[in-house]
């Protein structure tokens, strides 16, 4: 099959996970297929089966104008992944990206998933907003959501 860069390799399945929307204090669903975020030959984003995702964390001034999940779930989901290890895959190996980078894939996917430029620019102005004022830099690991990811069956 001849595919045109980027694009997603499968399509997105989640389930509500009650037991850890409990643990974890908000509502997250479970990827049920892994998938990948194909950015070339060599480079793409995983997202495996059995990660715990929230969707897209949009503000609530901007919902009216964007979805946390819909048409864009699949965008958010790997954003996530991208957030949690700040690392994409080249050559068959893991190779650490910056958060900025990181974020910048979250617009790719967007595209790929037809989002307009007006939705985009939304979510990239509530993505870079976040990350300026926060400071964050690192990744969003959470020891208790690794624990609930791992022992999933």
């Amino acid at each position: 099959m001849n595919r045109t860069y980027p694009y997603f390799d499968a399509p997105l399945d989640t389930r509500y996970d009650a037991e850890a929307s409990s643990l974890l204090g908000r509502d997250h669903w479970r990827v049920l297929q892994p998938f990948r975020l194909m950015l070339s030959e060599r480079q793409w984003v995983f997202i495996p089966d059995g990660i715990l995702t929230d969707g897209g964390t949009i503000p609530r001034v901007a919902l009216s104008f964007v979805s946390p999940w819909g048409k864009f779930g699949q965008a958010y989901v790997a954003h996530d992944q991208l957030c949690e290890y700040l690392s994409i895959t080249v050559d068959g190996t893991p190779v650490t990206i910056s958060r900025t980078k990181c974020d910048s894939l979250l617009y790719v996917a967007l595209d790929v998933l037809g989002a307009t430029q007006m939705e985009i620019t939304m979510v990239t102005g509530a993505v870079e907003l976040y990350r300026n004022v926060s400071q964050v830099n690192l990744r969003s690991n959470s020891v208790i959501k690794r624990s609930l990811e791992s022992t999933w069956m």
